[in-house]
């Protein structure tokens, strides 16, 4: 006689674990939607900072205010920019405006550039472009040297 291909006597079906907690269900949807709201909150800043780090105003206010021999007195080198740059890029085509806040430090000290900029023909012009160094009463001009 051939043997049934299945157990006369049923196993019970386990459960998974959330099965067994039901009361675990809210904090865990909470949670779940928390992280992902984070992770998504995580990719827009990541975003927004890669835009304003590979634009040419803030590429030209770091080189700008790394040349100056004031800066480099006062924060000191290496000189870095830190994270959360601040402020607005707008740009269309061959014109735009720009008003940026970039945090930066060196090894003696840190302080802010703030950038003000318009982009016409294709070309930025700085109209303010200071560096304001914590501790430190006046700003550096960058523009008048």
């Amino acid at each position: 006689m051939p043997t049934a291909p299945y157990p006369l006597q049923p196993q019970p079906i386990d459960k998974s674990w959330i099965e067994r907690h039901p009361l675990w269900k809210i904090p865990l949807g909470c949670l779940t939607l928390f992280v992902l709201m984070a992770g998504f909150a995580v990719l827009v800043i990541t975003i927004v900072e890669t835009s304003f780090r590979h634009s040419e105003v803030y590429q030209r206010a770091l080189t700008t205010a790394s040349a100056n021999s004031q800066v480099r007195e006062q924060i000191g080198e290496p000189f870095e920019a830190g994270w959360f740059v601040s402020g607005q890029l707008n740009v269309n085509g061959s014109s735009g405006k720009a008003d940026l806040s970039i945090p930066v430090a060196g090894n003696r000290g840190k302080g802010s550039i703030r950038a003000v900029a318009y982009k016409s023909g294709g070309v930025w012009t700085f109209t303010w472009l200071q560096l304001n160094v914590d501790g430190h009463r006046g700003a550096i001009d960058l523009l008048s040297q």
